[in-house]
């Protein structure tokens, strides 16, 4: 017979297992049914993995304190309850302190859990994952329904703000070194001709402060062409990106996270779709290495001419026409229906400018677009247009985010311990330190200015300031813009 030194852990831990579960069967006698006895049988596995996991961190604080860096010793231990997706995980940790009196917890520089940490890392994916689908409350209900810790709201909501910051820090950066420093995001896949839509999408304010009760989400979404699956039409590799912001802050990240997955020097043509706005219509000029045409979305141009129409037969023969290649007569139709009473004369007016001022981006040829009002609806619409439900501005833009993240299947970045570092810890940290030289007769009055580096940068103009275009040819003119 095997010593239980020479079974492997996992059997082990599979036999203990089955001796609970077998005592909680045989307790609840003829009251047993399978439902009962799975329930219970989650719970203890639930506990033992949640007990099992504390004893594992505090063996891992163990070796590590064992071995601590010469100046280096033990202050104190603290215990710390984090929640966790196996339920409450409660531990002690050793912290440490050098000769300058910092203070760290070598456990959780290991693992790189974030200062004031009280949700685990895995929880906070999962609140984040599950509050992108449903309310904030629901979230913290669907964590403890599968075996996790207790929540409440207002923690799935700080995960949620946490994440959209990081977002929003990545994004900027992404963003920051293609049009400053000309480095692509990294993205592998070729794919000369992009299809790429971009619309705005409006939800209720929350306590507005300047008397607007709707704010936009802008939303662009790209991807290579379409095909059939499952007898369905589907977009192919589908890369998106929505924010609260201006144009000029949503194009540039935009075009990053299309470059996190497509080659940006491979791609030769863009076709865009918009209903009409400036910015939308614009939006191809932040691929200026590429042919941009411009597609007015069929969807918005029935709309428009319809609204001028009480009879709708008029405004369909007014489309057919315009279908037909008839744009300029169209356009005319909607004219003289005005005159002659058949048609709204102010919006008439407006829809012949509209007509007029988009023509050459009206029944242009190339692939099959117009599918953003869908995207809309079904990617934000149907989570941040629920009701009742209204949105703070940075609620909204994290919301818009995580979700255009989640659905193009890039990666929620996750806190780490230094980002999770704010102003008030570094400062107090410098201050130590500052006290620190003091005491070694190292003031900083006594420290000998330094009159340079040692080494000079070569010297650079900034772009920043500039059009899209130069921004991007001053990449490819310093070589770290691939041209293909």
């Amino acid at each position: 017979m095997e010593s239980n030194d020479t079974v492997p852990a996992a059997v082990r831990a599979r036999q203990a297992l089955s001796e609970l579960f077998w005592g909680a069967l045989s307790s609840a006698g003829d009251a047993a049914t399978f439902e009962s006895f799975e329930d219970d049988a989650l719970r203890i596995g639930h506990e033992a993995v949640a007990s099992a996991m504390a004893s594992a961190l505090e063996r891992l604080d163990r070796e590590l304190c064992a071995s601590l860096p010469r100046g280096v010793r033990a202050h104190d231990r603290r215990r710390r309850t984090l929640a966790t997706k196996a339920g409450d995980v409660s531990l002690e940790w050793t912290r440490v302190r050098d000769l300058r009196g910092f203070s760290a917890i070598p456990l959780a520089d290991a693992l790189d859990l974030p200062h004031g940490c009280r949700v685990s890392p895995a929880a906070c994916s999962f609140l984040v994952a599950a509050g992108a689908e449903v309310s904030y409350a629901k979230s913290a209900r669907l964590l403890s329904m599968a075996g996790g810790s207790r929540v409440t709201a207002a923690t799935v909501m700080r995960a949620m703000r946490a994440a959209g910051a990081l977002c929003a820090g990545e994004d900027e950066a992404a963003a920051r070194a293609l049009y400053e420093g000309g480095v692509l995001p990294g993205g592998s896949e070729e794919a000369p001709e992009l299809c790429l839509e971009a619309d705005g999408t409006w939800f209720s304010v929350q306590r507005p402060g300047d008397g607007s009760r709707r704010l936009e989400v802008k939303a662009v979404v790209a991807y290579a062409g379409k095909e059939e699956r499952g007898g369905k039409v589907r977009r192919r590799g589908p890369v998106r990106h929505a924010l609260v912001g201006p144009a000029s802050e949503l194009m540039p990240q935009a075009v990053a996270a299309v470059g996190s997955r497509y080659d940006l020097s491979k791609v030769r043509r863009v076709h865009v779709g918009a209903d009409g706005e400036r910015w939308c219509l614009a939006a191809g000029e932040w691929l200026p290495k590429a042919e941009a045409v411009v597609h007015l979305d069929p969807f918005h141009v029935d709309q428009a001419v319809l609204s001028c129409f009480p009879d709708r037969r008029l405004g369909r023969a007014v489309l057919d026409c315009l279908w037909d290649g008839g744009k300029e007569e169209a356009a005319a139709l909607v004219d003289a229906a005005a005159e002659l009473g058949e048609a709204r004369p102010e919006r008439a007016a407006k829809v012949s400018a509209y007509l007029r001022g988009n023509m050459d981006a009206i029944a242009v040829e190339g692939p099959s677009l117009g599918t953003m009002e869908a995207e809309n609806q079904h990617l934000y619409g149907v989570r941040m247009d629920s009701f009742p439900c209204a949105w703070s501005v940075r609620g909204a833009s994290d919301m818009a985010r995580i979700r255009s993240r989640l659905h193009s299947g890039r990666a929620v970045p996750r806190m780490t311990r230094e980002k999770s570092a704010t102003p008030r810890r570094k400062a107090a940290r410098a201050r130590r330190e500052l006290r620190w030289l003091e005491t070694q007769g190292r003031a900083a009055g006594r420290v000998v200015e330094s009159a340079g580096k040692g080494w000079e940068p070569p010297r650079r103009a900034s772009v920043a300031g500039l059009s899209a275009e130069v921004r991007f040819a001053a990449g490819v003119d310093r070589g770290m813009v691939g041209i293909g």
